[in-house]
């Protein structure tokens, strides 16, 4: 399975031959961001340097276009004209006067780039972490359902059957390879060993070693999980409380950045061009204002991948 995000943007054909050059950029970067490979394995991309070439041509492609937005725009203000660029290369005088009047190009087209590109080597630690929440969320209803019919009588492997079949979204599907493995002959215990290895839930990993250890010393299966499921309700009640919290701190910093800064910004400014010196033009306010812009966009980002996958 393949990783889908929305800063991918090159068609397939064109980026496949350009992955195969870029590989072994892509393997360094992957040293960038610790845990990438484990990280994508989870997420069902097992080529981390792939993913990191994918990462490194389509935010060099996001950064180019922003580039030559911000060359139209200084075209369309005058401040770059045609028949001064085509003596750049013939007068050292024109030469820098281009050089620096395309600074804001090149250096806006740098800082997305940059900024894209730790996004994307960041970002599957952020799917991994919500692959993760969502199996949280289904699995206290996994565990309730496994106890009522092990209080039933119903043996374990039929359970495990059971909840494989009751759409219970990620769960479901991390049981299904437990009965594929015991009807492949494994043992119930080395199945389930075998799923804690490879889940990325921490409560998952907990619940199955509890179940691993009540099997193999003889413990009430129905205690292990009845403890698990009051714990697992005890942590999405203390998520729910402590984003709460986080979300006053983050909405007041949402509130100065879109209130505040463009309001008192331009106050400063317009005090700095008249005592200090420094001419500030529309295309100072323009890049102040999309500076704001991004800024809301990415703290509305955040708090949406902080928000808890709870299903209490």
């Amino acid at each position: 399975m393949e990783v889908k995000i929305f800063l991918f943007v090159i068609p397939k054909a064109i980026e496949a031959p350009l992955v195969r050059r870029m590989r072994g950029i892509g393997a360094k970067l992957t040293a960038l961001s610790p845990g990438i490979a484990y990280d994508l394995r989870e997420l069902g991309e097992p080529d981390a340097a792939a993913y990191a070439a994918r990462a490194l041509a389509n935010s060099a492609l996001l950064g180019a276009l922003l580039a030559l937005f911000i060359t139209a725009l200084l075209f369309a203000t005058g401040r770059i004209r045609p028949e001064i660029l085509s003596l750049a290369f013939s007068n050292k005088d024109v030469f820098a006067y281009s050089v620096n009047a395309l600074l804001p190009a090149a250096g806006g087209g740098l800082v997305v780039f940059g900024i894209i590109l730790a996004f994307l080597l960041y970002y599957p630690k952020i799917l991994a972490r919500k692959l993760a929440e969502t199996v949280d969320k289904d699995l206290i209803f996994a565990l309730k359902d496994m106890q009522l019919q092990i209080s039933s009588g119903v043996s374990l492997f039929n359970a495990f059957v059971n909840v494989s079949r009751a759409g219970y979204g990620s769960v479901s599907k991390q049981f299904d390879s437990v009965v594929k493995d015991i009807s492949a002959g494994e043992a119930e215990d080395a199945a389930l060993e075998k799923m804690a290895a490879h889940t990325e839930s921490e409560f998952m990993k907990r619940t199955v070693w509890q179940m691993i250890t009540a099997l193999r010393g003889g413990a009430s299966l129905e205690g292990a999980l009845s403890s698990m499921i009051d714990i697992l309700k005890r942590d999405q009640a203390a998520r729910i409380r402590n984003f709460i919290h986080e979300l006053n701190l983050w909405a007041l910093v949402y509130m100065i950045i879109a209130v505040a800064v463009p309001g008192l910004g331009s106050t400063v400014l317009v005090v700095i061009s008249a005592f200090g010196g420094i001419t500030v033009t529309e295309m100072t306010y323009a890049f102040a204002l999309a500076l704001c812009f991004v800024a809301e966009i990415v703290i509305i980002g955040f708090i949406k991948s902080r928000r808890p996958i709870v299903n209490l």
